[in-house]
């Protein structure tokens, strides 16, 4: 009991002096990446440490409330920070301010004559590829708006949402925990995520606003609701497309005639959200596509790929075998849990694009479901951002070897060491006892 105790407590004041001293932009740029980095890493494994020891407790509610006060706070220390790990959240800032003004951000681009009056806030200087329209869905459009008119000219009410996003995700967690008879306390992993605090307010990342879409989408599927599993699939695709590869997972749990009225919803709220954009005509996603074809980074089998093949070639053999992949661990996954966290593991092994902040969405598996690999994943992953070091300082997009080599080798470490484990144990279960 002491030996948790203190964890919690030791944990807590990890979390709690390194988001004071990033929201206060402690050090030169370099310093302060290095100590997002080392609050990431170090900050990941407290947490890891923490819940696994006191996952199987049984804790009063104070206490847990104190926890998700104390996560609040985090997050009330970070959101102060001037320095950033991304620009995307001005490209967010730019659509929720066109919309707001009546610009269809899917026809004009930031750099369009046509939009220049707009030019009037700071965060609109650090747009990424200003000549490009958006590729952003309807949903996230809409929170861009809102966090826009919440706070014109600054990121503050981006950052507000998406502190709200993360409580529903909490709530609906708890209760999909309790009624699995599952620890709550796993919870721990989501709260007082390093992945969360940093990707998430720094400036922030869309993913944010799938976390409570995801969650309700799996409690939905687990409740077997196909009408309203479509709709939260429908939700959480419309901010950001990746949730897609749990539906080979959801159409095995819901069976074909649920799965039906899951896609019929699907489909009706996917085109009824793209109406207000409908005069984009094609260009509604043609960014998305140059973004799937064109982009790379931070891959590990998709990087060997690019390193044989032309680019176009690579990304659409990684695109053939991610497909492949899912539909076959979904088809001999042992349930819907394993299958997505499976196809989510699929999804990471052949993307040529991994940003940390992809594996925000995975949060509520994890939680569900704790997965080794993926959460030596989640601790490490942060790490890709060292690239922004020399990007900001000198204009110079670099990856390191060193920095995939730390992220991939304990991933595939543990996914080789399970398969092993699990072969040792089928063919002990095959062999009959003398």
């Amino acid at each position: 009991m002491i030996l948790r105790r203190t964890l919690l407590v030791s944990t807590a004041l990890v979390m709690l002096a390194g988001t004071a001293a990033l929201g206060r932009d402690v050090g030169d740029f370099s310093q302060w990446t290095w100590l997002a980095m080392t609050l990431s890493v170090a900050g990941g494994v407290l947490v890891l440490a923490t819940a696994w020891l006191w996952h199987e407790q049984t804790v009063p509610r104070s206490l847990l409330f104190m926890v998700a006060l104390l996560a609040i706070f985090m997050r009330l220390l970070i959101m102060p920070a001037t320095r950033e790990l991304s620009d995307d959240a001005a490209r967010y800032h730019w659509d929720g301010k066109a919309n707001a003004h009546g610009v269809n951000p899917f026809m004009h681009s930031p750099n369009d004559p046509l939009v220049a009056r707009l030019w009037t806030d700071p965060v609109d200087d650090r747009i990424n590829h200003p000549w490009n329209i958006t590729c952003y869905p309807p949903v996230a459009q809409g929170i861009f708006t809102v966090g826009y008119k919440l706070s014109p000219g600054n990121l503050q009410g981006l950052q507000w949402l998406s502190l709200l996003a993360e409580i529903l995700t909490w709530i609906v967690l708890a209760r999909e925990l309790k009624r699995r008879h599952q620890s709550v306390n796993w919870l721990l992993l989501m709260v007082w995520s390093p992945l969360l605090v940093c990707q998430g307010y720094l400036p922030g990342h869309l993913d944010m606003f799938t976390l409570p879409f995801v969650a309700l989408l799996i409690s939905a599927v687990l409740a077997g609701k196909g009408g309203r599993s479509g709709l939260w699939l429908a939700m959480a695709c419309l901010v950001k497309p990746l949730p897609l590869m749990f539906l080979p997972a959801i159409a095995l749990e819901l069976g074909w005639r649920r799965t039906v009225r899951l896609l019929a919803v699907f489909i009706l709220v996917s085109v009824v959200s793209y109406i207000p954009f409908r005069q984009a005509g094609w260009l509604l996603f043609s960014s998305t596509w140059l973004m799937a074809t064109d982009w790379s980074f931070n891959g590990s089998v998709g990087a060997i790929f690019e390193s044989i093949f032309p680019m176009g070639r690579a990304h659409l053999l990684s695109g053939i075998l991610t497909g492949l992949g899912i539909l076959l661990v979904a088809w001999r996954g042992r349930d819907f849990l394993a299958r997505v966290l499976a196809a989510q593991m699929v999804f990471i092994i052949f993307t040529p694009t991994l940003f940390p902040w992809y594996l925000i969405s995975a949060m509520p598996l994890l939680v569900l479901r704790p997965q080794p690999a993926l959460l030596a994943l989640v601790v490490l992953v942060p790490l890709a951002d060292l690239v922004v070091i020399n990007h900001q300082l000198q204009d110079l997009w670099s990856e390191t070897t060193w920095v995939r080599w730390v992220q991939y080798l304990p991933f595939y470490g543990i996914v080789l060491w399970a398969g092993i484990s699990n072969r040792i144990r089928h063919r002990r279960h095959l062999i009959p006892n003398d």
